[in-house]
């Protein structure tokens, strides 16, 4: 029987991972993004383990930076998590989740974030699902007419600067939320969407003053981001509104943003609040985030991710996923 071994991906063998994640997952191209369009993503980030030099499990390490409290805090995700069909239930996956834990504990990411429905897997090696915020917006039997003087039309690239500074505007304020440079920017733009999204802007007087981004996923349509000026929670909430489809809801994450809230009852949307336990968290360095946390260092790590990225102020964008 041909031994296991186990390192990380080397220089050329991109093609052979992205068959391994294929047969596992039944698609290609949205892995084959991500490897060639996350700018930090790199080979050594892919760990492996192979019989014979071909790939039949692998883990790859996403590396984020996120707010907290105030602080830029290093997060490691946890993605592509594969084993080939033929060497399930042996132990590799698991074997390479503690090695990634490891290697993100050495770089110094203090917290570890990743996204499944097999929670109770996950939580044997030491990860807390923290549900998000997201509720399901009904869009009313007749669409409200926008704003005066807004239009809304497609993202184009020259957008982009706008973009980014409502996304600081809106979003710096969060607790989790991802902090983005240019290079990011760019990247997530190649590597967002499931596998096309709608990305639309509201403008009004020439300016940029809200966006919003939609994918089709699973059979629903869900916003994965969004983000408007001071003085624009109706654009937003009109923009939201116009992507929500007639025959079913548009699932939505929830920021702390009350005056969306009042401009979209304002504007007839129903709003329920949905359950989404498919975010895991896991703490890395303990004695850092109890420092962040101000809690006592007796608190479980439960507690301790409860308060920091599952308050009512916490909120990480699905369109940073991973």
């Amino acid at each position: 029987m041909s031994q296991v071994s186990i390192r990380t991906m080397r220089q050329g063998e991109g093609e052979r991972v992205l068959d391994l994640l294929e047969g596992a997952f039944g698609f290609r191209e949205i892995f084959a993004r991500y490897m060639k369009r996350d700018p930090l993503l790199q080979p050594e980030d892919t760990l492996l383990a192979l019989v014979d030099d071909t790939p039949i499990s692998c883990v790859q390490i996403f590396t984020k930076r996120i707010r907290l409290r105030g602080e830029t805090v290093p997060l490691g995700g946890i993605g592509s998590v594969a084993t080939a069909t033929s060497h399930r239930r042996q132990g590799l996956g698991s074997e390479l989740l503690r090695r990634a834990l490891g290697e993100m504990e050495r770089r110094g990411m203090a917290l570890a974030l990743l996204f499944a429905d097999l929670v109770g897997f996950y939580e044997r090696l030491g990860f807390v699902s923290v549900p998000q915020r997201r509720r399901l917006l009904h869009r009313p039997p007749r669409l409200p007419d926008p704003p005066v003087d807004v239009r809304f039309r497609a993202f184009v690239p020259e957008d982009l600067p706008a973009v980014r500074d409502l996304y600081d505007e809106y979003s710096g304020s969060f607790e989790a939320s991802t902090i983005r440079d240019p290079s990011y920017w760019e990247g997530q733009l190649g590597y967002a969407g499931n596998p096309d999204e709608h990305f639309r802007v509201a403008v009004r007087g020439g300016r940029v003053v809200a966006y919003a981004r939609v994918i089709e996923i699973r059979g629903a349509t869900a916003a994965t981001e969004f983000g408007r000026a001071a003085n624009a929670a109706a654009d937003l909430a009109a923009l939201l509104l116009a992507l929500a489809p007639a025959s079913r809801p548009l699932i939505c994450p929830r920021p702390p943003d009350p005056e969306l809230d009042e401009a979209l009852e304002r504007a007839g949307a129903l709003l329920r609040p949905m359950r989404d336990p498919e975010t895991l968290w896991r703490v890395l360095d303990r004695p850092a985030l109890v420092q962040l946390s101000a809690l006592p260092s007796t608190r479980g790590d439960e507690e301790l991710l409860v308060a920091l990225v599952g308050g009512p102020r916490a909120l990480y964008w699905p369109s940073d996923r991973f």
